[in-house]
């Protein structure tokens, strides 16, 4: 008889994916699921309004402080950074925490008129709110952590620089400028020049902070609990 006692997986814990290292683990079920979710932990919803202040007052400080010469277009928009380790580890959150930093701070904050920063706020649902989805749906099938612990292996690096640095801020970054000229604030002769500026800056900024957050402090967020597991809790 075999002297090794079997390990018990339980229902919402599945088995470790094969080749990742003990400290990548996907153990952890996240989904996109509404259905028969417990409502949010006091800790996960102090968790969230943190998340939603900082990201705010860093979209107005870098608007502010850190201008490109391009109206509302910052020319490092260090709050990128931080927005992509939020979205991944709370979820359907990401949603609010991004439509009220980019509405409030980015917008509002920045000087835009109450009538265009409200469209300007949508801006942030696609730059935030699609590599949230793109975790969610698709990283355990690649066999990758979906809240990006994993960042600085091969596979994991690779999917991080598809789904949350590329895709979404080169799409955010056409979209912001569209709203932008369509509102009066820029000048259509921008667009080009805008889009490059927005664009390279997210890039390079999601690249540095925003893997450096998911790897050193990704792991500590969900070992206190506070990562949203389903879509809001």
């Amino acid at each position: 008889m075999d002297e090794r006692e079997d390990v018990k997986i339980q229902p919402h814990e599945p088995p470790e994916l094969p080749g990742l290292k003990e400290d990548t683990s996907t153990a952890i079920t996240y989904t996109l699921g509404l259905k028969n979710s417990a409502a949010p932990g006091l800790g996960q919803i102090v968790a969230v309004a943190t998340a939603t202040a900082i990201y705010t007052i860093l979209s107005w400080l870098a608007i502010i402080s850190l201008p490109s010469g391009i109206s509302i277009i910052s020319s490092v928009f260090l709050a990128i950074g931080f927005g992509i380790p939020f979205a991944l580890w709370f979820g359907g959150w990401a949603f609010v925490i991004a439509y009220i930093g980019n509405f409030v701070g980015a917008g509002l904050l920045a000087g835009l008129p109450l009538l265009l920063a409200i469209p300007f706020g949508t801006v942030d649902l696609l730059q935030l709110g699609l590599p949230m989805l793109l975790y969610r749906l698709f990283a355990r099938r690649f066999g990758i952590s979906p809240i990006g612990k994993d960042v600085y292996t091969v596979r994991g690096f690779l999917f991080f620089l598809v789904a949350a640095v590329l895709v979404n801020n080169i799409l955010g970054g056409l979209y912001g400028n569209l709203i932008l000229i369509w509102g009066g604030i820029n000048p259509a002769n921008t667009l080009l020049p805008g889009w490059f500026t927005w664009s390279l800056s997210n890039v390079v900024v999601t690249l540095v902070i925003g893997s450096i957050l998911l790897r050193t402090l990704g792991p500590a967020v969900e070992r206190f609990g506070l990562t949203v597991r389903n879509f809001l809790s």
